[in-house]
């Protein structure tokens, strides 16, 4: 059976939806123990990480029959991407799998700074509503004003849906 080491937190459910296929090893603490990682990759085909582990040549030679490397998140600048294509170690990061979230955020912030109301808190927390101020055109609704969305991976295609689905356009 093969053998897959998680070195950092992962959800519960996650590491249990693969525990019938592999060997898993799972301790957070690894992290903060790099010895004990070092030694346990040894026989190990995959590894698991967030951002804190670091995934250097040192790690890698360690990891004698590492074939993969599953990256929790966004970003492989705790990977040695060269070192692992040079060995042949396949990297795959979880691109997309925050996208919803990342959309939600987009698309209310956009909201709440064309609107300006944002810039009105401490008024409105003093019982005040600035109405005139927010209503001159600078707080303009949303769905007058063109928009557009900078490409970013499956990220953009979500804040296009939520902002599509929403009723404006695009």
């Amino acid at each position: 059976m093969k053998t897959i080491c998680i070195s950092e937190f992962m959800d519960p459910v996650a590491v249990q939806a693969l525990t019938p296929g592999f060997d898993v090893q799972y301790e957070p603490g690894w992290v903060d123990r790099r010895t004990d990682l070092m030694e346990v990759l040894d026989g190990a085909h995959g590894l698991i990480v967030r951002n804190r582990t670091q995934v250097d040549a040192a790690l890698l030679a360690a990891a004698t029959r590492l074939k993969v490397i599953g990256r929790l998140g966004v970003g492989l600048d705790n990977i040695d991407v060269e070192t692992c294509r040079q060995r042949g170690i396949r990297v795959i990061p979880a691109l997309g799998a925050n996208a919803r979230s990342v959309a939600e955020y987009v698309v209310t912030t956009a909201a709440v700074l064309l609107r300006g109301a944002y810039l009105s808190s401490a008024e409105v927390a003093a019982g005040k509503w600035p109405r005139a101020r927010l209503s001159d055109g600078r707080g303009a609704r949303q769905d007058a004003r063109p928009g557009g969305i900078r490409r970013h991976r499956q990220t953009h295609r979500v804040v296009g849906e939520s902002v599509w689905h929403g009723g404006d356009r695009a």
